[in-house]
């Protein structure tokens, strides 16, 4: 005889099979789900790290961009310094130079002796003006050698020379003296009201840059 199917038994096994087809389906669907929320936040991320990426990208052309500048400026103060140091050295090279060419020039007792003369006979001591002493530089005589007679003296030193020089040319009240101070060229002081003139390498040397310093800077400012 066929067998026979329990009713009970069939009806669980529909219910079974119920469950487990709307079980399938309520995975698929909620996977499905999960992939589409994942998907929507991937974009999301996506996007959001494209606009960093690209602010980032915009704030390093920025400061790129300010390095630059700032960079052009620090060159252009330092080329500028650099400039104006490389003048101040050659101005002052130029200075020392002048300066030693005076002094040179000055140590030429030919000279001395022509300056000499030219002050002892436009200098006319007063009695307004007072005594003058025109001091000359150690570097070319000594007291004691202004102390001794001119036949006691070397022939052609300027202390020859000044002790030699006639009455008409040294006036009464002008004498002359060695000065303490370094440096050539002589210097004449008014005794009575301690006024000096100096006519040495330094003063000479202040007032010929005074007139070739302007010309100086001139040509240094065309050649750089």
């Amino acid at each position: 005889m066929p067998a026979t199917t329990n009713p009970s038994a069939q009806g669980v096994q529909e219910l079974l099979d119920k469950l487990r087809d709307e079980g399938v389906a309520a995975g698929q669907s909620q996977a499905e789900r999960l992939v589409s929320d994942a998907r929507v936040q991937a974009m999301e991320i996506l996007d959001r790290a494209k606009a960093e990426a690209e602010k980032l990208l915009a704030d390093a052309r920025g400061q790129a961009a300010e390095f630059e500048a700032s960079g052009k400026a620090a060159l252009r103060m330092a080329s500028r310094d650099v400039i104006l140091s490389v003048r101040e050295a050659c101005h002052d090279e130029f200075r020392n130079r002048l300066r030693q060419f005076v002094k040179h020039r000055l140590s030429d007792q030919k000279l001395l002796e022509q300056m000499i003369l030219e002050l002892a006979a436009k200098t006319r001591p007063s009695d307004s003006a007072g005594k003058l002493l025109l001091q000359l530089p150690s570097t070319q005589v000594s007291s004691e050698e202004l102390q001794k007679e001119v036949r006691d003296v070397k022939p052609g030193s300027l202390a020859a020379f000044v002790l030699g020089l006639t009455a008409d040319v040294l006036r009464e009240g002008l004498t002359f003296g060695v000065s303490e101070e370094s440096g050539e060229g002589v210097r004449i002081k008014l005794l009575d009201d301690d006024v000096q003139l100096e006519l040495t390498d330094h003063t000479i040397t202040s007032v010929l840059m005074r007139y070739l310093a302007p010309r100086y800077r001139a040509v240094m400012q065309q050649e750089v």
